[in-house]
């Protein structure tokens, strides 16, 4: 075994002292939770957030673009649930007009149809050439259920099984992990700070609809419905480079969004 010596270590020493090793944030848009997280998010990190329906995942998304629009910063917004108009009117109804960004440049929403020839492609072409410093993926689950392929120039194409899975049915867990993979292998891949949500169901295993999100992310940020209190709860499960607590907080929904109690 090769052992390092003296002078190897000092060499790893001035490397240490000649870089910053702390790590830079991004806002979350709301100010409690970035104080609940040192700061914010780790910069180019990617962070799922997960929950059931109605418990503000896309809200969660629109404080974070809506602090990148604030900041001078280029956001990217791909919708699969929603279409363009819906989306900018749920956002409206939260608090977050987003049409002047959209007039100056800072931010495009996309609504991506996985029923349509070329989806992956038209969503590989969005992350990998815009140039984006925010991205948001709103959601994550319909992608679980799409068959696709990795094509020889990195391109996606929605076909009935993958090639190199055949053998597998298109919701078989294998074929699940590998699409899943390919979406965060392409946020990953860029210089950008990405949210991803996924929905809950109830009485599942995992943190997110398809139970591996979870471990592919950065970080994780759990919302929660309690209907006999009549309240919400957020729950920061997991954060690189962070130290958090793991006890939930009461959230509420307003007409400015998401506030932390």
């Amino acid at each position: 075994m090769h052992m390092m010596n003296d002078r190897s270590f000092y060499y790893i020493e001035r490397a240490v002292e000649k870089k910053d090793l702390t790590i830079e944030r991004v806002s979350t848009g709301i100010p409690k939770l970035d104080e609940l997280l040192q700061g914010g998010l780790p910069k180019n990190s990617v962070t799922l957030v997960s929950g059931p329906p109605g418990s503000g995942k896309s809200i969660l998304c629109f404080h974070f673009i809506n602090a990148g629009i604030k900041n001078g910063e280029r956001c990217l917004y791909i919708s699969v649930d929603q279409k363009i108009e819906s989306l900018l009117i749920h956002a409206n109804a939260a608090g977050f007009n987003f049409l002047p960004a959209i007039e100056k440049g800072l931010l495009k929403l996309s609504h991506i149809d996985l029923e349509r020839s070329g989806a992956y492609h038209e969503m590989g072409d969005l992350v990998l050439t815009g140039d984006f410093d925010r991205i948001v993926l709103d959601s994550l689950s319909p992608f679980a259920d799409t068959p696709l392929v990795l094509g020889r120039s990195v391109e996606f194409e929605k076909v009935p099984v993958i090639e190199k899975l055949s053998s597998y049915p298109s919701d078989s867990r294998p074929v699940i992990r590998y699409h899943i993979r390919k979406i965060f292998d392409f946020l990953h891949s860029v210089n950008a700070t990405s949210m991803v949500t996924s929905e809950l169901t109830e009485g599942g295993s995992g943190l997110s609809r398809d139970t591996i999100s979870e471990f592919l992310a950065d970080g994780v940020i759990l919302l929660a419905i309690d209907p006999m209190m009549d309240r919400r709860k957020l729950t920061i499960w997991k954060m690189r480079g962070t130290k958090h607590s793991l006890r939930p907080v009461d959230i509420t929904i307003t007409e400015r969004g998401i506030e932390i109690k």
